[in-house]
């Protein structure tokens, strides 16, 4: 595992089978933040290329200051990683929070993406995304992480995945709270994610993009995504029929073998 200073805040990062020369591929995580949620992924892809993983500023071993959280900040965070692992260009695959960030990379980092998937994620914050993550802050606040948790795991998951997985859904959960950031840090990065809005500079993005969500994403429903494929010049879009908003936890290997077949596509 590695650090590097990002604008101040220390950023920790680790890359899979660094020795390959094929182009890297980083996969970035979505608002809880850290390199384990592409578990499934990770070792499947690094067997074939370097894989960059990292801990979003403010969660897992990066450093937590106050103060620091825009998406913009956390795109500088991926920069500041490819310049300190002398990574020159990379594919890009992140849902939700870090599709958000990869809109941001398309945009004002072209020259550092090789394609970029932009999975279960959104271009603007709309009134049904800012009642959610408003009520998410509140209930932090007021009820505490546990209390949080077990509010939002029901609604990032696939219904039916949740019940024929409920044991292991548990034990996400006791894990997700033992690791939580601080609250006053976890509502800044809401906070961050609430400001979120490229959906007029869309247009403007020109490289490789694949718009992937399920249809029954109910935290980033698909008109999100049908609307960045639309904006986007030249993206594709894919659909899955269910999954939830961790519709990449459900269907693994179908993700995986789109992932791969659109990076192969464009190399």
């Amino acid at each position: 595992m590695a650090t590097v200073d990002s604008g101040g805040v220390e950023i920790s990062y680790e890359i899979l089978n660094p020795n390959s020369d094929k182009v890297p591929i980083f996969f970035i995580a979505g608002l809880g933040g850290t390199r384990g949620s592409f578990i499934n992924q990770s070792p499947v892809f690094a067997a074939d290329r370097p894989v960059v993983l990292h801990d979003h500023r403010g969660t897992g071993e990066s450093a937590k200051p106050l103060g620091v959280y825009t998406v913009a900040n956390m795109a500088a965070d991926i920069i500041a990683i490819m310049d300190d692992a002398g990574i020159a260009k990379a594919h890009m695959v992140g849902t939700s929070t870090g599709g958000a960030i990869i809109q941001i990379l398309c945009l004002d980092h072209a020259d550092r993406v090789q394609s970029a998937a932009i999975c279960c994620s959104w271009p603007k914050s709309d009134a049904y995304f800012l009642r959610q993550f408003e009520m998410r802050k509140r209930v932090l606040a007021e009820m505490g992480v546990e209390a949080l948790t077990l509010m939002t795991t029901p609604a990032l998951n696939d219904p039916k995945f949740f019940t024929d997985n409920y044991e292991r859904m548990v034990e996400t959960e006791r894990m997700m709270i033992a690791t939580a950031p601080p609250p006053d840090v976890a509502a800044e990065r809401i906070d961050a994610i609430m400001a979120h809005d490229q959906i007029d500079r869309l247009g403007a993005i020109d490289v490789p993009v694949i718009v992937v969500c399920a249809k029954n994403d109910a935290v980033t429903p698909p008109y999100n995504s049908v609307e960045m494929a639309e904006r986007i010049p030249g993206a594709e879009l894919n659909l899955y029929e269910d999954g939830g908003h961790f519709f990449f936890i459900v269907h693994v290997d179908r993700f995986n073998a789109d992932i791969a077949d659109f990076i192969g596509r464009h190399e």
